[in-house]
């Protein structure tokens, strides 16, 4: 039996496997794209350029190993979704392939090779493994499988989710492959072809990047006793900025300043819930931003509600809505006694209640700050 690498991008019939990578916002924020040039990588080992975009990570012989890493770092308070499209080999047999996309403090290093697929050894470190191999003694299935994996460590007793077996990715044809980060439940996932094929939820920056959010990615491969070729080609990198570093556009903030009346255009309620979506979360937090960088000013939250429900209920509504982002607010540090939180129910509606949308946006929280008088 072939103890090989199980490794990154490797594609069993030499070809090249297209990577095209939308690096963005799970949950919408702001973000940057950027156009992907050769000096925004680092390579290591016998990494080598092939194309504009494309990069070789090992040759097609025993014992390579090779590895290419982002120059700069993603930040895990903020969401991402990876978007790729990846071509796993053509050899279902004789071939020995697999993915890894590492996340770790410590760029442009490679792992140990062989079985080690260029990631055993990382610490700290995370690893999302698409094996096409079976090592038996690392406690693989004998089918194509994933795998989220922590610090190096290639032994799927040590793996934080998986092994779970895939259909066959060995066909030569490309494949959807996507990553996704929601920072707001924890929850890393990751999906092929448009179905999700494995999850983890936990507090990784803590529990596996000691406390620390801001990471380096990239792909490492390897082969043993066995080989292929590893080659990646880059499209497209999208960022998007971490809710701690979110701020209203300048004129916004300055009619803010000014003590205007605005409505928190994103925060969504439904029907009778005080519960708010975590798309609500970027103006949120553009709203502690602002707070924490004016300590003088205060701040007034007033809710609404339709028309639906009496009014007596839709009062008590209204200012349970205001004091429910009233404690969000207070959970990320701002005083208490800054937030003045008030229900006004359905007496002041902006839109008609005879329809859907009206209401909804009638379901909203007004807000101004103000200066306190001494």
């Amino acid at each position: 039996m072939k103890v090989y690498t199980r490794f990154v991008s490797s594609l069993k019939c030499c070809l090249p496997c297209l990577f095209t990578m939308a690096l963005g916002a799970y949950i919408p924020l702001q973000g940057q794209t950027t156009e992907v040039g050769l000096d925004d990588f680092y390579i290591a080992g016998e990494t080598v350029r092939t194309g504009d975009e494309c990069f070789r990570l090992t040759e097609d012989y025993d014992w390579s190993s090779g590895s290419i890493w982002y120059r700069n770092p993603i930040d895990l308070s903020g969401s991402f979704n990876m978007e790729l499209k990846m071509m796993f080999g053509c050899e279902d047999v004789s071939g020995a392939d697999g993915v890894v996309f590492v996340f770790t403090p410590h760029g442009g290093v490679t792992g140990r090779r062989g079985e080690g697929m260029g990631f055993s050894g990382l610490r700290p470190s995370l690893g999302i493994e698409v094996d096409t191999w079976e090592n038996d003694h690392l406690a693989d299935p004998a089918e194509d499988h994933v795998a989220i994996m922590q610090d190096g460590q290639v032994h799927h007793y040590y793996s934080l989710s998986g092994p779970n077996i895939i259909p066959n990715v060995e066909d030569c044809q490309l494949h959807e492959f996507d990553i996704r980060w929601d920072h707001t439940t924890q929850n890393l996932s990751v999906h092929l072809d448009g179905r999700r094929i494995i999850a983890y939820t936990g507090d990784i920056v803590n529990d596996i990047f000691l406390g620390e959010s801001k990471v380096f990615w990239g792909v490492t491969a390897a082969t043993g006793r066995y080989n292929n070729r590893h080659e990646i080609c880059f499209e497209k990198l999208e960022f998007s900025l971490p809710l701690t570093e979110m701020v209203f556009d300048d004129e916004m903030q300055t009619r803010l300043l000014r003590h205007e009346v605005m409505t928190l255009q994103n925060l969504k309620f439904n029907s009778g819930s005080t519960d708010f979506e975590s798309e609500s979360l970027p103006d949120l937090h553009r709203l502690i931003n602002l707070l924490k960088a004016n300590p003088n000013m205060e701040l007034a939250l007033e809710g609404h509600t339709d028309s639906q429900g009496g009014e007596h209920a839709n009062q008590s509504l209204s200012l349970a809505r205001a004091n429910s982002v009233a404690n969000y607010l207070m959970s990320k540090g701002i005083s208490a006694k800054r937030i003045h939180a008030k229900g006004y129910g359905e007496r002041y509606p902006i839109a008609d209640n005879a329809t859907p949308d009206g209401r909804e946006k009638n379901r909203r929280i007004d807000f101004y700050l103000f200066q306190p008088r001494t």
